[in-house]
């Protein structure tokens, strides 16, 4: 079979494959949005940091878990599984956010966040399975466009459906309505994860990671003779890290400074997520297995700009530009998926076929980790700090970083002609 006959004869099982990520992350996204203003607009906005921590906390602690499943069993038998669980955690949630019962809904925020520790290796060690490895990043790069679009249904239709009064009912009807979409579309992502493709386990009958996070922690050290995976799965943190804390900063930031609405702020951060699926597009024109790291240092630098001068139009006028505004987080946002979608190829095109799962699971603990840290950042940023300001510093940041990863590349580039 040739390239192009393997290309198309993946096509069927890769749209399934798409499906499934889709509606798990709309949910996601849809829920999380729908909770972060309803906490933001009852003057609990510590309550986003609390929530990202919980989000990330499974993360830290089964990551490890995560990977050896996917190495262990067939990926499809694992995606049906984790969806099942996400039905549940939809459940849970579905009735938090009626009641406002926000032990529910952080309950919630957890399930979640273990089902996506459990499914992402498994869902992104198929990838190279089906594809050839020069196609990989054009694959991830489709991948993130879809699951782009669902991340911005997500968060511009939380906005405007908590604003919608249809029907006068007892509970406010956009929280109902918000509460009967997760489920609906839960009960969808267990449907369609029956079609992703099946095939054998890789991994053989490897040892149970009873371990957990030390596991994770000696997986990542064992990457230190790969010095170039090991500096892509710090880049791949970097972005998560500060782009969980753009979105943070940019509710408060609507909610808060701006005295924006909730459908407006949720714009703002749609505005950013559109910039990913550009930049997503265009790294995918860009990006070659010989080319791809050359983007790293222009991305982390262009995001930090653009965020600096979000924040910088906020501070200095009195009516800053709505327009202006999203146009400098989409070039925030364009510049991030310029950056992330070259370092979620390498890291999952250069392990070996019976590791993937536990290099990419190692990769999501770190990653979380950061987002871990990001929460308990923002928590202490929005106390400190005006949000405007916050995303000033958050653009210095990474300015800052692209000179680090600048340096890096030099180095390894020197020292291993990589």
């Amino acid at each position: 079979m040739d390239r192009q006959e393997e290309i198309r004869s993946a096509r069927k099982k890769f749209i399934a494959m798409a499906v499934t990520y889709f509606l798990g992350v709309f949910n996601d996204n849809f829920f999380k949005q729908a909770v972060l203003l309803l906490a933001v607009s009852a003057g609990m906005s510590g309550l986003q940091g609390r929530a990202t921590e919980l989000f990330s906390l499974p993360f830290i602690l089964f990551s490890a878990w995560g990977g050896w499943l996917a190495d262990r069993f067939a990926k499809k038998h694992v995606v049906i599984g984790v969806k099942f669980l996400e039905l549940a955690a939809m459940l849970i949630g579905a009735w938090g956010i009626i009641t406002l019962n926000w032990t529910c809904v952080l309950t919630m925020v957890f399930l979640m966040a273990l089902q996506s520790t459990l499914f992402g290796p498994a869902l992104n060690g198929s990838i190279p399975e089906l594809y050839p490895a020069d196609y990989v990043t054009t694959a991830n790069s489709i991948l993130k466009l879809v699951t782009t679009l669902a991340i911005l249904l997500g968060m511009a239709l939380a906005g405007f459906v908590l604003d919608l009064h249809l029907l006068p009912t007892r509970v406010p009807f956009g929280q109902l309505l918000v509460a009967g979409i997760v489920i609906v579309v839960a009960l969808g992502g267990v449907a369609a994860s029956f079609g992703v493709p099946h095939r054998p386990a890789s991994g053989g009958r490897i040892p149970f990671p009873w371990t957990g996070p030390l596991r994770s922690i000696r997986d990542l050290m064992d990457l230190r003779g790969d010095r170039l995976l090991l500096l892509t799965i710090f880049c791949d943190g970097f972005f998560y890290f500060i782009s969980l804390l753009a979105v943070l900063v940019i509710n408060t930031l609507g909610l808060s400074e701006l005295g924006l609405s909730k459908s407006a702020t949720s714009i703002l951060s749609v505005s950013l997520m559109i910039g990913v699926c550009l930049g997503a597009f265009v790294a995918s024109r860009l990006t070659d297995d010989s080319r791809w790291s050359h983007v790293l240092v222009p991305g982390a630098a262009g995001m930090g700009l653009c965020m600096a001068g979000a924040g910088l139009l906020v501070t200095v006028s009195a009516e800053p530009s709505f327009a202006l505004l999203l146009l400098l987080l989409t070039g925030a946002g364009g510049f991030g998926g310029l950056f992330l979608i070259p370092v979620t190829s390498f890291i999952q095109i250069r392990p070996a076929a019976d590791s993937k799962g536990r290099i990419i699971a190692a990769s999501n603990f770190f990653s979380f980790a950061a987002m871990w840290g990001s929460g308990r950042l923002f928590t202490i940023m929005d106390r400190a700090l005006a949000p405007s300001a916050s995303m000033m510093v958050l653009g210095g940041t990474c300015v800052a970083a692209a000179a680090v990863i600048g340096l890096q590349l030099h180095r390894i580039v020197k020292g291993q002609q990589v």
